[in-house]
């Protein structure tokens, strides 16, 4: 009952809600209406679903939403009028306005500008002001192919601001200067409005290092215990390591972008180190789902089972390491390169702290998305193994139940890898959807949310189990002198390595 109200619910809010805010729309008053709802005026076609009604002052207005139907710029005054700046009052003078008759300066890129013709019909136009509190843009603006306003800030970081069409208007501004002498130009308003990204920075930084507390202490925990120091707990570790020090250091730059105390080389220096981690970090999870596939393979195309536990860790950190150092040369080298500004180089300077846009597609998001295809494919194909031994599972308890034991502690530590897998793959969706829409706010609180959320489960699938409390349990009790959990840990740890070499012997007779 209660999900068929909330359903009704909705659905009414759908029906009664506007196409667009207030803001964004334009007064169809006057407009030539037709038997199918559709409205035009100055020379736009408004389809019925972006056509409103709304109540003004005791009367019933008719709304258009030009945005919803092609890319929009706001201008100040009407379209046949300009803006006074005298007396800040919209006045008629047609033959000067520069943007019903002129031309505008268009951007694509940081290095691409044309010229963009308004009589062309490519962009709608909105009126009037968007909001009370404005300023005179001092800076270099044009305007951007999805009719955004670009803002040249050189001495800022990120050197660049965007307004949309909500948050700036422009217009030909008159000037008197008192002695009958007008003077036009072309200008823009730009909304005083408090700075959304900063409260975004807050919020993040705040979330990451909430995150940043339990992925350490998931890794205390780790290194604390011997029972866990084998080598997919070394390789957890170390997975948690990186993804720390990226936290860590997105953090600061976060908080140092918030109270505007950094430099431009510090961002690029952080931008690296930041890099780095969050590459390694998803290089090390690679590893996990390489080496659970090894365990259960039988597949012996490399000489790894040869090596000790110590030996599988260093060449497994030398394949972790080794990419994204080359990846990160490569970032550093491109950035200093001295080629002129490109989309598809990583523009970390033109751009602020950290990489942005298509640079940021490229150069992090790529090749996470191989990584994550490669997991996808290591568990599919370990899963299909496990089938394949699930078969076996009678004969295995009746010849081996150690060997029976080991291969469901596997089971249950592909299990682990899958929640690992996709508690990140979730977060990097949500970075994804940031990215592609900034101005998406709510994804932002969600990402954020999800940022302290991340720590959380990996503390809560790594360490609150009860087989991790009865060897913390344990642990305790050897540092404080009881002889007979020493005695058992010594037992314990020989008996592991005693299956692991038991298992891997039975593998080579299976091969």
């Amino acid at each position: 009952m209660f999900i068929f109200i909330f359903f009704v619910a909705f659905m009414a809010f759908l029906v009664n809600c506007q196409p667009c805010d207030d803001v964004m729309s334009v007064d169809l008053t006057g407009g030539e209406t037709f038997s199918d709802r559709t409205i035009v005026k100055d020379g736009v076609t408004f389809p019925p679903k972006y056509v409103y009604e709304k109540n003004v002052s005791g009367e019933i207005k008719t709304f258009g939403c030009p945005c919803e139907i092609k890319k929009c710029i706001r201008k100040c005054c009407g379209l046949n009028s300009v803006l006074n700046l005298g007396n800040k009052t919209c006045v008629e003078m047609p033959e000067s306005d520069s943007i019903a008759n002129g031309m505008l300066n268009l951007t694509y890129t940081y290095s691409f500008r044309r010229k963009l013709d308004v009589k062309s019909g490519e962009f709608n136009f909105v009126y009037g002001r968007p909001c009370a509190g404005m300023y005179i843009e001092a800076f270099k603006w044009y305007i951007q192919e999805d009719g955004s306003l670009y803002v040249e800030m050189p001495n800022s970081i990120p050197p660049w601001s965007i307004r949309g069409p909500d948050n700036y208007c422009i217009d030909t501004f008159v000037l008197d200067d008192g002695y009958g002498v007008k003077t036009t130009q072309l200008d823009a308003l730009v909304c005083f409005a408090e700075n959304q990204e900063d409260h975004h920075y807050v919020l993040s930084s705040t979330c990451m290092l909430i995150s940043c507390v339990f992925i350490l202490a998931t890794c205390a925990v780790y290194a604390w215990l011997p029972e866990l120091r084998n080598l997919h707990g070394r390789v957890l570790m170390a997975y948690l390591l990186c993804l720390f020090v990226g936290f860590s250091f997105l953090t600061a730059m976060q908080i140092l972008l918030v109270i505007d105390n950094i430099s431009a080389l510090m961002c690029i220096i952080m931008t690296i180190i930041i890099y780095f981690a969050l590459l390694s970090a998803f290089f090390w999870l690679n590893v996990m789902c390489f080496d659970i596939w090894w365990t259960f393979s039988g597949k012996r195309g490399l000489s790894l089972e040869k090596l000790s536990t110590r030996g599988r860790f260093y060449a497994y950190a030398l394949y972790a390491f080794s990419i994204p150092t080359a990846l990160t040369i490569l970032l550093t080298a491109l950035e200093f390169s001295g080629l002129p500004p490109h989309p598809l180089l990583p523009l970390i300077r033109h751009q602020g702290c950290f990489i942005f846009g298509t640079s940021k597609l490229i150069y992090l998001y790529g090749p996470i998305v191989i990584l994550c295809v490669a997991n996808m494919i290591f568990f599919v194909l370990t899963a299909l193994k496990i089938t394949q031994i699930k078969q076996q599972t009678s004969v295995l308890k009746s010849k081996e139940s150690s060997t029976h034991d080991q291969h469901r502690n596997d089971k249950q530590r592909l299990l682990l890898y899958v929640k690992l897998f996709a508690v990140m793959g979730i977060n990097w969706i949500l970075e994804v959807i940031s990215a592609i829409y900034p101005q998406a706010n709510s994804v932002w609180r969600i990402t954020d949310a999800y940022n302290v959320l991340i720590g959380v489960i990996i503390f809560i699938i790594f360490v609150c189990k009860r087989k991790i409390f009865h060897l913390i349990k344990k642990r305790y009790k050897q540092l404080r002198g009881d002889p007979m959990s020493r005695n058992q840990t010594t037992v314990s740890s020989r008996t592991s390595s005693r299956d692991e070499t038991r298992l891997n012997s039975i593998k080579m007779r299976e091969k």
